[in-house]
């Protein structure tokens, strides 16, 4: 408890001449990689949050997320462990996509874990009002630190809670519903999730004309009925961008989408205040997408079920090269329902643009 204490209180300082935050001092020398015990709970987040102590400058947000890499990368996957975040490939399309978001609003991220990407999308988007969404109390507490370390808590705002509780009340937070726009959301949470978040932040109101919708993670574990959802609708104009996965040598998607203005100006003029959560099986409140085919909400099933497998200690994980072939068989599989990649980011990495 000492040592959730003395992080959770998150001493900072404001840097001469500058409106970033920063770590007070430095963390004390007692918190090190080597004296978190391997597989106590919270321990590889932990062994991160002291590579990054370690390691990183503070009030350096890029510094920061080197770190996060080089420990996803050096630390974690010679021992064949894998760090969930958006790194190398992933952050080209992240970045690319939210620099085309309209200005004027927020951006939104479900599923912060330890605030690589909400670090990111700030650094690409200087001035915007970042807003991240976490589940798990104990990642809400290593993201906030990682954040204020890298001097922009002043930019980013790290909420706990379960997205179905959230969601409905976060626009009270900032003035209301019509004083919250976003611009931007990037969802990174359970991939299940994603169709019926997106379809509360639809049916509030929220997304600006031209808003740019990123998710990451769409092939593996996968998100078939999100992809369902966007492909088959008329509201988006949708990209899926093959990209190989952060630290794993695996494939993966990341799907980029833009609200249509007349979609966006429909979504406005339907809005309430109270939305209806979206079942997997069924439609949107306003029946504005078609039902699945059975074998995608099989799919569905199957991505909840690794993702479950995935996230169990000890020899109960998956493998790397089990996650390869995973993400084989879910690609082929949504092929046969007309769901395919249509970008590249090595193509992104070499200089061209997703718009």
């Amino acid at each position: 408890m000492r040592l959730w204490r003395r992080f959770a209180l998150g001493h900072v300082r404001r840097v001469p001449g500058s409106r970033r935050l920063a770590t007070e001092r430095p963390p004390p020398k007692a918190f090190k990689g080597s004296n978190i015990q391997a597989g106590s709970p919270y321990s590889k987040e932990l062994r991160l949050l002291a590579h990054v102590f370690e390691t990183a400058t503070a009030g350096d947000p890029s510094s920061v997320c080197d770190a996060i890499e080089r420990f996803g990368e050096d630390v974690l996957n010679p021992a064949g462990q894998w760090l969930k975040v958006a790194g190398r490939h992933k952050t080209t399309v992240l970045s690319k996509a939210m620099k085309n978001c309209p200005k004027g609003g927020s951006i939104l991220e479900i599923g912060t874990y330890c605030g690589y990407s909400a670090l990111r999308m700030a650094m690409a988007l200087p001035g915007a009002r970042v807003v991240s969404l976490e589940v798990d109390p104990a990642h809400m507490v290593i993201a906030r630190n990682m954040v204020a370390y890298a001097g922009m808590a002043h930019m980013i705002d790290i909420w706990t809670g379960h997205s179905k509780d959230v969601l409905p009340r976060l626009p009270q937070r900032y003035g209301g519903r019509h004083q919250f726009r976003l611009g931007g959301v990037f969802m990174d949470q359970k991939g299940s999730r994603y169709h019926e978040d997106l379809s509360v932040i639809e049916q509030l109101g929220l997304l600006l004309p031209g808003a740019v919708v990123v998710a990451d993670n769409v092939l593996k574990p996968g998100s078939p009925l999100f992809l369902w959802r966007l492909c088959k609708g008329s509201a988006y104009d949708n990209h899926i961008v093959r990209v190989k996965e952060f630290a794993m040598p695996s494939e993966d998607w990341m799907s980029v989408s833009v609200l249509r203005p007349e979609a966006a100006v429909e979504m406005e003029s339907m809005s309430v205040e109270v939305p209806t959560v979206e079942r997997g099986k069924g439609q949107a409140p306003q029946g504005a997408w078609p039902v699945p085919p059975e074998e995608l909400i099989q799919l569905q099933w199957e991505s909840d079920r690794i993702r479950a497998q995935a996230t169990r200690p000890g020899r109960g994980s998956v493998s790397f090269a089990e996650w390869a072939s995973y993400a084989e068989g879910m690609k082929e599989k949504m092929a046969n329902h007309g769901i395919f990649e249509t970008e590249d980011a090595e193509q992104l990495e070499s200089g061209a643009e997703l718009f």
